[in-house]
C-alpha cells in the first residue's frame, strides 16, 4: 500500500483564515481581535506559508500510525501578538494518528508573523488554520 500526500493539498487547505467573520467577535478587555482590517500574515506570503509547510511538516505520519486511507484535517488556533510572535497554539480538531502533534512540532518552528492591523494599530489577533495530510491507496 503506497500513502501519499497530494502536493495540492497546501494549495488548498492551508489558506490563512479567520474565525467565521458572521460572528465579529472582538474581545475589548484582552484587546485579542477576531475580526480586524488587516488580518495578521505569514512572513512571504502564501509561498512563503507552503514552503514553511513543505519543510515543516511530515507527510507521512498519518501513514507511519497505520491510518486508513483519507484525508485527516488538523484545525489549530494560535494568537499573534501585536510584534508577530506567535503563541498559545491550540488544536481545535485532532483526526488522530500523530496528525496534531507533527503540526504541532512545526508550529515550534514558526518565524514571527507580520501582525494584524486595527486602526493602522498593531493588534493581537487569533488565527484559525486547518492543515491536512492525505493517505491513499496504492
Amino acid at each position: 500500500m503506497k500513502y501519499l500526500l497530494a502536493a495540492c493539498f497546501l494549495l488548498l487547505t492551508v489558506c490563512l483564515r479567520a474565525q467565521d467573520s458572521t460572528k465579529q467577535t472582538i474581545t475589548i478587555n484582552t484587546d485579542s481581535f477576531t475580526v480586524v482590517q488587516v488580518e495578521a500574515g505569514f512572513p512571504g506570503g502564501q509561498d512563503g506559508w507552503r514552503t514553511f509547510l513543505e519543510e515543516h511538516i511530515h507527510p507521512k505520519v498519518p501513514a507511519r500510525h497505520k491510518a486508513p486511507p483519507g484525508k485527516y484535517t488538523v484545525e489549530i488556533s494560535f494568537l499573534v501578538d501585536k510584534e508577530g510572535k506567535v503563541s498559545n497554539v491550540q488544536v481545535l480538531k485532532d483526526p488522530g494518528y500523530g496528525t496534531a502533534e507533527d503540526v504541532l512540532k512545526a508550529f515550534k518552528h514558526t518565524p514571527n508573523w507580520i501582525p494584524a492591523t486595527q486602526n493602522g494599530k498593531p493588534v493581537l489577533y487569533r488565527q484559525k488554520q486547518n492543515i491536512t495530510y492525505r493517505v491513499t491507496e496504492r
